[in-house]
């Protein structure tokens, strides 16, 4: 009579788990681990002088209708350097290294 011989000193079946790590695609199509993009928190400036408030959005959006004034469009704009003069009242600006002007704020 044949035994049956089962052999209970195999080993168990191997199983695999699925990655569960979350990653994030950049632009550049690097990806990078989820934990190491940091959130950036949301800041604001504003310009207080003489009993007026204005924030940098506001200015911003002035310089952008000034440009838009002169038959530009806001799209062009690839630098923008702004300078405050609050005891006059202005913001002075410089798009694209050359064009200059002022705005009232």
């Amino acid at each position: 009579m044949k035994k049956n011989r089962r052999n209970n000193s195999r080993p168990a079946a191997i199983t695999t788990a699925k990655d569960t790590t979350k990653a994030i695609e950049t632009r550049a199509g690097v990806l990078k681990e989820a934990e190491d993009v940091k959130k950036e928190a949301k800041t604001s400036f504003y310009l207080q002088y003489k009993g007026k408030e204005i924030s940098t959005e506001e200015i911003t959006q002035k310089v952008h209708e000034a440009w838009k004034t002169s038959g530009k469009n806001v799209d062009e704009i690839k630098t923008l350097n702004v300078y405050l003069k609050p005891e006059e009242a202005a913001a002075y600006y410089v798009i694209n290294e050359e064009t200059t002007g002022k705005v009232a704020i």
